[in-house]
């Protein structure tokens, strides 16, 4: 049997997923004390709508190698703002624009920010992946999520 994670442990799972597939501006945001739906927030941008996939896939994968699915993914029609729920845990994947205008940072402000680990060492591991690999082959599943 699968341990249960906390939902430190999954923001943290989720953070590194996302930035292993170059997600940018990873954070935490503590809302435990201010909303009832969950306890944190992780809040990511992509560049575009393959690159959302990308990372929406790594973090699935990366949660249910963990033993905790996504209960609900929203928003992987477009790939603008998709919405992962995990136990304990709300992922945010939006494009810059969608995030710049939604602006959940700015309305949950008074929230404290998780410390998530070095996310660079998790991008650099994805990046030489891809290098070694050639950048022809598997330069598509890097953005997309193929792999």
């Amino acid at each position: 049997m699968v341990e249960k994670l906390d939902p430190h442990q999954l923001a943290e799972i989720a953070a590194q997923a996302a930035a292993s597939k170059l997600a940018t501006d990873v954070v935490a945001i503590d809302v435990h004390e201010q909303t009832i739906i969950t306890d944190i927030f992780v809040i990511c941008s992509a560049d575009n709508p393959r690159q959302a996939r990308a990372i929406m896939n790594e973090i699935d994968h990366a949660c249910h190698d963990a033993g905790a699915d996504p209960t609900t993914i929203e928003g992987n029609d477009e790939f603008r703002w998709v919405l992962m729920e995990l136990p304990g845990v709300i992922v945010h994947i939006f494009l810059a624009e969608e995030r710049e205008y939604y602006g959940l940072e700015r309305l949950w402000n008074d929230c404290p920010r998780i410390e998530l680990p070095d996310l660079e060492e998790a991008a650099q591991a994805e990046q030489a992946r891809v290098a070694a690999q050639g950048v022809r082959g598997d330069a598509a599943s890097l953005i997309v999520g193929l792999d």
